[in-house]
């Protein structure tokens, strides 16, 4: 039989069809323990499906009658909150089951928050979109968690290469990994004193940032030649000089990003507390 993409969202452990296996051969099959199909397809007991195929005896299933919303929520509530699954198995279902259920976003227009006996908020007649809390309850897991967990979500799901690879729970680690090695390489500061690299510009600009009258250009060969002076002359003069290349680069990433805020700044109106 072939497996729901719900059921798909839970781990698989191989060791664990071992572990029912075994104890199907020692003491049967129980009987109360049915396998769960939805849409023709196994929702619920995978493990103890492969376990009761691996020593030859059917086990029993039943269809589970509901929708896709509701088997969701289902499987939600037998093998997530009330297994033992890791940290990041429980992210990895909730990224998917955020996919198919939606997420409330703050700030929803009233009549949003109403609730059924499913406990997910009600955004219109016939469409049920869980808030971060109604997602977070069903899990067994905080708020804030969940609140995490979506900002994950959202920044893997805006990048095509990082969304295509978290499809699967390995591949979603990967992406995890990848995103936050993107951000460290995106908010590294080196280590260096940004006054030290401040100082091996400080000179030229003091000598022409308020006099000079010549072109951009020819700037820029004045602060090269203060850079990079006496570098041909001396090995410790060309050590220098190259750490304050190495500086002033390092500098001008900074710069870099602090230059869209600056121009923020200069397009706004100044508002002044006015003394009367």
């Amino acid at each position: 039989m072939e497996y729901h993409e719900i059921c798909m969202w839970l781990p698989y452990r191989k060791e664990l069809v071992d572990e029912i296996a075994d104890d199907i051969s020692r003491n049967g099959y129980k009987q109360d323990k049915r396998i769960i199909l939805f849409e023709g397809k196994i929702l619920d007991g995978r493990h103890r499906y492969e376990a009761a195929r691996k020593v030859g005896v059917n086990a029993p299933n039943e269809d589970f009658l509901g929708t896709k919303e509701e088997a969701i929520q289902f499987v939600t509530s037998e093998n997530v909150k009330r297994r033992m699954l890791s940290n990041r198995e429980k992210e990895f279902f909730y990224v998917q089951r955020a996919e198919a259920l939606g997420v409330q976003s703050r700030g929803a227009p009233e009549g949003n928050n109403n609730r059924n006996g499913g406990g997910v908020s009600i955004v219109s007649n016939d469409t049920f979109v869980p808030s971060q809390e109604d997602h977070a309850d069903s899990i067994g897991v905080s708020r804030p968690t969940v609140a995490r967990w979506e900002k994950g979500r959202k920044e893997i799901k805006s990048d095509p290469e990082l969304s295509e690879k978290a499809k699967t729970f390995d591949g979603y680690v990967e992406a995890k990994k990848e995103l936050k090695e993107r951000k460290a390489r995106k908010l590294y500061v080196p280590p260096y004193n940004i006054e030290d690299s401040m100082g091996c510009i400080v000179g030229v600009a003091m000598s022409y940032c308020k006099d000079y009258e010549g072109t951009n250009e020819e700037a820029a060969d004045i602060l090269v030649s203060f850079i990079t002076k006496g570098c041909e002359q001396d090995s410790i003069d060309m050590s220098i000089s190259r750490d304050n290349a190495k500086w002033f680069l390092e500098l001008k990433k900074v710069m870099d990003l602090a230059e869209p805020k600056l121009h923020e700044f200069l397009e706004e109106e100044p508002k002044l507390n006015v003394v009367k």
